[in-house]
């Protein structure tokens, strides 16, 4: 039925905000649960990696864009680009809760009027997203099977887009780390996670027009995107 949150949907409204307070354990200042805490101690820095390395790799284009950021939560990375000179940031996320921090922040800021904020599952066939001239999402699109991906892939206003990719050789490479992450995911009762290759993503972007597609890796993380090379 529409407007029902898909079971990955439901899981991450109840569970994004504890995740973030893990993730992001030296600024968050609100506690995980139990499992998240735990799972600080093999995460360690690495979601600050991951978003480290994405802003290094928009910068150099994301000046004047206008931005949608798609797994927003309270909106840590949103700010960053607007920091890092975007236009404008539009941010979503399926937690009321994050989206009202993410709100809260925004009316504290300097870019009260150029960001916005709102709660949406992407899993949806129906939704409908903003004409943007870039789109960035960390840490999404492993919690979509291959028909959702091409779903929100096809909702896609923009010329451009940088992704963390869940690719199927990076994320398995290193043994213990994937199957920690299965232990963790099981415990957490995550409805699941998906991986790619490069070919089976590119062929799919590339039915929606998307072209000049490129791959990289960066510590432990993938990510694709169709900007400029650097």
């Amino acid at each position: 039925m529409p407007g029902l949150n898909s079971k990955s949907g439901e899981y991450w409204k109840q569970h994004v905000m504890s995740w973030e307070a893990s993730a992001y354990y030296k600024d968050s200042g609100k506690p995980p649960t139990f499992w998240d805490r735990m799972s600080t101690l093999f995460r360690g820095r690495g979601m600050y990696v991951r978003m480290e390395a994405a802003l290094r790799m928009v910068t150099p284009h994301v000046k004047n864009m206008s931005v949608l950021d798609i797994g927003c939560a309270s909106g840590r990375f949103a700010f960053q680009l607007m920091e890092v000179g975007a236009s404008k940031v539009t941010g979503i996320d399926v937690s009321p809760a994050a989206i009202e921090t993410a709100n809260q922040k925004r009316l504290a800021s300097p870019y009260a009027d150029r960001m916005e904020f709102k709660a949406m599952d992407l899993t949806q066939p129906d939704i409908e997203l903003p004409s943007v001239d870039l789109v960035t999402a960390l840490g999404v699109i492993e919690y979509f099977d291959a028909s959702t991906l091409s779903n929100l892939l096809s909702k896609f206003k923009t010329r451009y887009f940088l992704l963390d990719f869940p690719d199927a050789e990076g994320r398995t490479r290193n043994w213990l780390i994937w199957n920690l992450r299965q232990v963790y995911l099981r415990i957490n009762h995550c409805p699941g996670v998906y991986l790619f290759t490069q070919e089976e993503f590119g062929k799919m972007a590339g039915q929606l027009g998307y072209t000049g597609l490129w791959f990289t890796r960066y510590s432990l993380f993938d990510y694709v995107s169709n900007l400029p090379r650097p």
